[in-house]
């Protein structure tokens, strides 16, 4: 799984990439065969006057080509990573449980075809 962090109009230490980057991991390890790759966004929406500012887009690109896009905006930064996180761990779990059941259902409705 590759993961990339972006900042744009903040700035992002060792610390916070590492922070990132870790809890991207412990998200979506459940998931590491399936994921391909993963982009974190952290965007400060207006500057310095403080406030609800801090937004954070997540963007998952599974094996399977779908893209999963999650984006949520905090007053602290490390906040909007873990909430941005769960959403798309939460919505990766759901977009595959889903794409397995079409799976069985295909391969179910392949079997009756060939029996009759």
């Amino acid at each position: 799984m590759n993961i990339s962090v972006t900042a744009h109009g903040l700035r992002i230490d060792a610390n916070t990439d590492a922070f990132v980057r870790e809890q991207v991991r412990s998200a979506l390890q459940r998931f590491d065969d399936q994921v391909f790759s993963v982009d974190a966004y952290l965007k400060d929406i207006n500057g310095p006057k403080g406030g609800i500012d801090k937004q954070v887009l997540i963007r998952v690109r599974l094996r399977n080509r779908q893209v999963i896009t999650t984006e949520v905006a905090r007053a602290r930064l490390r906040a909007a990573v873990v909430v941005s996180l769960r959403k798309a761990r939460r919505a990766v779990r759901r977009s595959l449980k889903k794409s397995q059941q079409r799976h069985r259902w295909r391969v179910t409705d392949l079997r009756k075809v060939t029996e009759t």
